[in-house]
């Protein structure tokens, strides 16, 4: 059987479906790549990857609506960093998306997102939540180390 991590932090936020919150969001990443010490480089590939999620989020799954829900969460283990990007969208198969590295793709304005993001994080996850949002998941991998196991204080 399978051991459930303890979850050492959890923050999820809600807010109408708008471009305009994306730097708030991003802030509370940047706050949480601190409180875990990640590397600089790491930092900056999950800042992209969260800011691609989000502009997926909003202006293809739920078409710049400012009615529609946008939810972000961030989960904090010991091992790892996972973080959800939720909209209320048809969503997609990932497995449809075109490369956007082969030459008749290589100029089109649009495809790079989920590609970046697959780059950058450890992991990638899409599903459809059965409340019906569709939810990209992020994984970023952690070592703490044994000096870090409490990071709090």
């Amino acid at each position: 059987m399978k051991e459930i991590e303890r979850v050492e932090m959890e923050i999820s936020v809600r807010t109408h479906s708008h471009l305009r919150y994306t730097e708030f969001l991003h802030e509370i990443l940047r706050q949480l790549e601190l409180e875990l010490n990640l590397e600089e480089s790491r930092r900056d590939w999950l800042s992209l990857s969260l800011r691609e999620a989000i502009n997926n989020a909003v202006i293809h799954g739920n078409n710049q609506d400012p009615k529609k829900w946008l939810e972000v969460g961030f989960l904090v283990t010991a091992s790892r960093l996972t973080i959800k990007v939720w909209d209320e969208g048809e969503g997609f198969s990932p497995e449809e998306l075109e490369d956007p590295t082969t030459s008749e793709n290589l100029y089109k304005p649009r495809g790079r997102g989920v590609f970046l993001i697959r780059k950058f994080v450890d992991e990638v996850k899409f599903s459809r939540d059965p409340d019906g949002r569709f939810c990209v998941t992020m994984i970023c991998g952690l070592d703490l180390g044994p000096e870090k196991e409490d990071y709090h204080g």
